[in-house]
């Protein structure tokens, strides 16, 4: 193209462009997060679906809804090829950097994958890597196209069986253990009364023995799937919890050391907070670290930092607010906790006085069996190290005997502490809303709060939160106002989806490049950072295989749904006349790309024993450089 045919555009318009791409990620990313995934758990926990056929579908589509929504956009509406790239990139995205991320998070520098799991993800991703490559292979001019240019013709067989491999996945995952038991031989369940510690931590008064120190106990395998139990070694003991659901090194505190202290004390949230806000609360860590256990001998008490499942996030495969951290108190009436933010007193939370416990020591993880047994109130618990879970353990093995033996139990399963009249909270929610001020922020973090405000504003009033609780715990969240969530959030996703797109192409012009180049760059790795950022603290907290397996459920869902559904749907809809919408721009080369870094992944990885390294993720970062060079050097040669 001649100098004079470019396209140009006042520096106004760039930056215009620029900020409403940008703040259409950040849209996205907090409608899904926020809102959307916790609606469509409620609704999936309302209708009693399987946590396996839950976390394929529904949750899948709501974590993946970025891409998804990308795509049905680029397709009906703008008609470009960008939400082909978005997906093609964010498959390439999601196996190498989300890779690497995860690894990098992990303490130990090392991550073992559950090898059944990983070749279910791994073979199913191949799959439709192959089904999108033959579905992509029809290539000829267009009849309407006078410049004569070839085009992608895709047909609507190829769009079903691409669709329908993830039919496929679903039923796949729905029957694992059935399917492994078939191969193996054996089943990987244990029974779920089997104990390898002889009558170790067998409590008197019990229903059953408290399960111990089992591998693969059966909350374990069917709340958090197969992560293997190396994963959990240290995973937790150098990292402290900050705003946003990030963990950052213990011995990083005290890193703005260099700093003038005028200005370090105002990128510090806490003296940020207590400017601005004196008369606030601090927040427990404020005045506790994270591996502290306060005892008072006199009240029978003991006090701890562990983290608690969320219930609004209980069906994903992993969230990045899938856990919050809360200050537990521990007394012979009873076991209580309070969320790790300002004005924690009024969002305490009395448990029931349980009569059965479950926990693996491995794993650090706690489960309290209401005695009730109902499955609105049962609770998960991490431990951030030895010490504390062992403190947490013989502490509650002395309230169950204690509740045991009682001989009065016409309380029996009521919250504990009811009679103590200092106890007012208002609900037991952790969970703050689109608008409450980040007192707790540094100053970069209150400038992007402020300039968002009117956005959260209204999304706060447009689109219902499901996460509330009452002072048990019980959600109150009815099905109706998750059906009206999730709807709102499919309204907001179409909107954010289409200033994403529309901008991008936009930018596309007057750089004069191809949008499916800036759909594989720019787009794709927008639209992945909240998948990045919940793999990373998923491996963080030790759950490093769950991190992995996300990020290629992911890339299965994004091809055959985030494609193939689109396809199917705009097929139908026109006369199911073959969509030749599509330049090919080189966009089949960056799917035999797909292949090939497939290909390196298995030839990396599974001869050292499913297990990825350090050296790994920082292989993984060089091949996405590298690839990033191939997609931007196509625009110049």
């Amino acid at each position: 193209m001649d100098e004079d045919e470019v396209p140009t555009a006042p520096v106004w318009v760039w930056i215009v462009l620029s900020l409403i791409a940008v703040v259409s990620f950040w849209c996205q990313a907090t409608v899904t997060e926020e809102r959307f995934v916790p609606a469509l758990n409620v609704i999936a926990y309302e209708y009693n679906i399987p946590n396996d056929i839950a976390g394929a579908t529904l949750m899948a589509a709501g974590a993946s809804s970025p891409e998804l929504f990308s795509s049905f956009v680029a397709l009906f509406i703008t008609h470009s090829a960008l939400g082909l790239g978005t997906i093609v990139g964010s498959e390439i995205f999601n196996q190498l950097i989300i890779c690497a991320g995860a690894v990098f998070a992990s303490s130990s520098g090392r991550l073992q994958l559950d090898k059944p799991i990983v070749l279910r993800e791994v073979g199913f991703y191949g799959l439709s890597i192959g089904l999108l490559y033959f579905a992509l292979n029809d290539r000829r001019p267009s009849d309407d196209d006078e410049l004569g240019e070839d085009h992608i013709f895709i047909n609507f067989l190829d769009a079903c069986i691409l669709f329908g491999g993830y039919i496929a996945y679903v039923l796949v995952c729905a029957n694992m253990d059935a399917i492994v038991a078939l191969f193996s031989g054996t089943s990987r369940a244990p029974p779920a009364d089997s104990d390898n510690k002889a009558n170790y931590g067998a409590v008197e008064g019990l229903a059953r023995p408290v399960s111990f120190n089992l591998p693969d106990m059966p909350f374990m395998r069917e709340t958090f799937g197969h992560e293997p139990v190396a994963n959990f070694a240290d995973s937790k003991q150098a990292f402290l919890r900050t705003p946003g659901g990030l963990a950052v090194n213990d011995s990083q505190r005290g890193s703005f050391s260099s700093i003038p202290e005028s200005l370090r004390r105002f990128s510090d949230g806490r003296s940020l907070r207590q400017f601005f806000f004196s008369v606030r609360d601090d927040k427990p860590s404020d005045e506790h670290g994270l591996h502290d256990i306060e005892f008072n001998a006199k009240e029978g008490r003991i006090s701890c930092f562990m983290w608690q499942r969320s219930f609004f996030y209980n069906k994903a495969r992993y969230g990045t607010n899938g856990w919050h951290l809360r200050w537990f108190s521990f007394t012979k009436d009873g076991m209580k906790s309070v969320p790790d933010r300002v004005e924690f007193k009024k969002h305490g939370l009395k448990y029931p006085k349980f009569t059965q416990i479950e926990f693996d020591d491995k794993r650090h993880i706690i489960r309290i069996e209401n005695p009730a047994h109902c499955k609105r109130r049962e609770f998960f618990f991490m431990t951030p190290s030895d010490e504390v879970f062992d403190a947490v353990v013989d502490k509650m093995q002395g309230l169950v005997k204690h509740w045991n033996s009682e001989e009065d139990k016409a309380e029996e399963g009521t919250a504990a502490g009811d009679s103590e009249a200092e106890d007012e909270f208002e609900d037991s929610d952790p969970h703050v809303d689109m608008t409450e001020f980040p007192a707790d922020a540094s100053i970069l973090g209150v400038a992007f709060f402020v300039f968002l405000f009117p956005l959260r504003f209204i999304m706060q009033w447009t689109i219902g939160d499901v996460r509330t609780l009452d002072k048990e715990g019980n959600p109150t969240a009815t099905l109706g106002k998750a059906y009206l969530a999730a709807f709102m959030c499919l309204v907001w996703l179409i909107i954010g989806s289409y200033a994403m797109v529309s901008s991008l192409e936009h930018l596309a012009d007057l750089m004069d490049i191809p949008k499916s180049v800036v759909g594989v760059t720019v787009s794709a790795a927008g639209t992945s950072l909240p998948n990045y950022v919940a793999s990373k603290v998923a491996a963080q907290k030790g759950f490093g295989n769950m991190a992995v397996s996300n990020a290629f459920g992911s890339n299965t869902f994004n091809i055959m749904v985030g494609l193939g559904l689109p396809w199917v749907l705009y097929i139908a809809s026109n006369g199911f006349e073959p969509y030749h919408g599509l330049h090919d721009d080189g966009i089949t080369m960056s799917v035999i790309i797909l292949g090939t870094v497939l290909a390196l992944f298995v030839v990396l990885v599974f001869p050292f024993g499913f297990v990825i390294y350090r050296w790994h993720g920082f292989l993984f970062i060089l091949l996405y450089v590298a690839y990033l060079a191939y997609a931007i050097g196509q625009v110049y040669l």
